[in-house]
């Protein structure tokens, strides 16, 4: 397990990166999905299409949602290990969970289950013929890029359709 852990923190910190390098400006989602939560007391919402990857060598889930401001660019990425049991909580302390946040202004990075912090998943839904995925979660994120502070994550939500690797 503590080898599916590093390499799910590992995958989550290069999804991250390929998220917030590869982001085109938009002001609209697509049918691909939707990321949105409460992060820090304060409505966010994903502007971009979301990003859905299923690796099956790691069997590992990655979703990714960004939202694109002119001096204001943040992502949210959710990582999660297969199986799992449908509308069963998941706990980051007893299983492949990771939620992450990434605020490009700041550069900082915040952790909630793989490095640090704590994560709760639901998954709500997942077809894996048509490859769609959703559910909802939360957590406590660390800043693991040096700083000392943290952020709340409530009320989230995804959607996504994803690619199978």
């Amino acid at each position: 397990m503590k080898c599916k852990t590093t390499l799910l923190a590992l995958s989550s910190f290069a999804f991250f990166s390929l998220v917030i390098i590869s982001c085109k400006k938009s002001n609209s989602s697509s049918s691909s999905g939707q990321v949105t939560a409460t992060i820090g007391g304060t409505a966010w919402s994903s502007n971009v299409p979301t990003v859905g990857v299923y690796i099956s060598n790691a069997s590992t889930f990655e979703i990714g949602g960004e939202y694109i401001k002119s001096g204001d660019s943040t992502a949210l990425a959710i990582s999660f290990l297969a199986p799992f049991i449908l509308n069963a909580p998941i706990s980051s302390d007893t299983a492949g969970v990771d939620v992450g946040y990434v605020n490009a202004t700041t550069q900082a990075e915040y952790d909630g289950g793989s490095v640090a912090g704590h994560s709760l998943l639901t998954i709500n839904s997942w077809d894996s013929v048509n490859h769609k995925i959703s559910g909802t979660f939360s957590g406590v994120l660390y800043n693991i890029t040096g700083g000392s502070d943290s952020v709340v994550v409530t009320n989230g939500t995804f959607t996504s359709v994803y690619t199978k690797q």
